[in-house]
């Protein structure tokens, strides 16, 4: 008898063993993607101060075009926690090749979503590296009344946030000291091989804190709760 109950309880254990391998347990994926960001950042937008934002990003041929599109993604990130509207953050984007193309001005959008889907309807240029005469743009018309930015008397932070992978084909020293003697305050990404020195030349001071090198496009997301906690007036929310 003894011997019979033995053999019915391993039978049991063996069972459920069996069932236990059929049935395995859900496994949580730790990766954090764009709907994670997005949706954290929705729940706690920045309720800093206001802004007159301008992307300028650059769109040569040597990025390649689905970093083109985290690119797009970066950008559309980084909106989520600013406050989008004409009495809080105006945002306006430009980018640049060969040549300038402004996408949308300060004064075109009036809510996130708006912009959101203007950056997503953006093409990639695909042309040469004018990083000089997209700063150029964005001093003289970017940042103009006429183009949604309000009056500077009001002294409402300027912002110009340029995302870039190579060396100019024109000089940038001056035309950034210039734009930022104005009063823009100007942040410079650099993605890949470039050139510490020209980031400096037109990012502003302490560049420490508007100056920044990834590796590779891949890499952008992680700057995402660095401008978080700098352009929601240092608050980590």
């Amino acid at each position: 008898m003894r011997s019979l109950l033995l053999g019915l309880f391993c039978l049991l254990c063996c069972d459920a063993v069996r069932l236990d391998r059929r049935h395995p347990r859900p496994v949580m994926s730790r990766e954090r993607n764009e709907t994670t960001i997005q949706t954290k950042a929705a729940e706690n937008p920045c309720k800093g101060v206001p802004l007159d934002f301008v992307f300028v990003i650059d769109s040569s041929r040597s990025i390649r075009p689905n970093d083109y599109e985290r690119v797009k993604t970066f950008i559309i990130n980084l909106l989520q926690f600013l406050e989008v509207s004409p009495d809080a953050t105006r945002v306006g984007l430009l980018q640049y090749g060969s040549v300038v193309q402004n996408e949308f001005s300060l004064n075109n959008y009036t809510t996130k979503a708006e912009v959101e889907q203007a950056v997503r309807g953006m093409e990639h240029l695909a042309t040469g590296t004018m990083t000089g005469l997209a700063i150029q743009y964005a001093l003289e018309t970017a940042f103009t009344e006429a183009e949604g930015a309000r009056p500077a008397s009001l002294n409402i932070p300027r912002i110009a946030m340029i995302v870039t992978d190579g060396r100019p084909q024109d000089t940038v020293e001056e035309i950034a000291a210039e734009a930022r003697r104005a009063g823009i305050q100007i942040f410079a990404i650099g993605v890949g091989r470039v050139d510490m020195k020209t980031l400096k030349a037109i990012g502003s001071e302490p560049h420490s804190e508007h100056v920044y090198l990834v590796a590779n496009f891949s890499q952008i997301e992680t700057l995402i709760s660095v401008f978080q906690s700098k352009l929601c007036g240092g608050e980590q929310r």
